[in-house]
């Protein structure tokens, strides 16, 4: 009794734990954009320490088979098993489930790159937008809302406060967005930041 305790204790850990871990990278796109604080914090360490307890099983469970080759059934090699599946998902698989495909599709794209942070901003087909703001010292802000296209100009109607390097009225120009609103301040951004496309890495 007290043997069959220890073969199903791993395995019922290694299960939880690399579902945890799967669910979290999954819907890690949601959790970034819809969480903030202390909450988001906690899932992303989550993610983390999920990931290097996974090695670490995949470690010991490595050691332990070879020790006891003699003996080997299938409970005994269950967990490293389960945690190989999991780390050859995250690392190979082809085939990457992202809740982010449970969102609209995206129309256009542009981009923004400095030299400590950058932004992208999404156009969706169903007239939704997202900017996503990141920098040095885990700088991560999103901003979203509605965006109507008229010919070459682009209204955005923010869900909250307005992204002020872009404003809510932009003009679609030599494959950047510039933004033309009244209250857009010029002088401290004097020239368009985003571009067309995605980004191009080349900071």
């Amino acid at each position: 009794m007290e043997k069959t305790t220890r073969t199903k204790r791993p395995i019922i850990w290694t299960t939880m734990i690399c579902c945890v871990y799967l669910l979290l990278i999954i819907f890690y796109h949601h959790i970034n954009k819809n969480l903030s604080g202390v909450l988001y914090i906690f899932l992303t360490l989550l993610i983390a320490i999920t990931f290097i307890t996974i090695i670490v099983y995949v470690i010991k469970g490595i050691i332990e088979l070879v020790r006891n080759r003699q003996n080997l059934n299938f409970k005994s090699c269950f967990p490293i098993i389960i945690c190989s599946i999991t780390l050859l998902y995250t690392f190979l698989s082809p085939y990457r489930l992202d809740s982010e495909n449970l969102e609209s599709k995206v129309e256009f794209r542009a981009c923004y790159e400095g030299t400590q942070n950058q932004a992208y901003i999404l156009f969706r087909k169903d007239k939704t937008f997202e900017i996503n703001w990141t920098g040095v010292f885990g700088y991560n802000e999103w901003w979203t809302g509605k965006w109507t296209k008229k010919g070459d100009i682009l209204s955005l109607k923010y869900d909250n406060e307005k992204n002020e390097q872009l404003g809510d009225t932009i003009l679609i120009a030599n494959d950047f967005l510039n933004p033309i609103a009244k209250s857009f301040d010029k002088v401290k951004y004097p020239r368009p930041m985003f571009y067309l496309g995605y980004c191009r890495h080349e900071n």
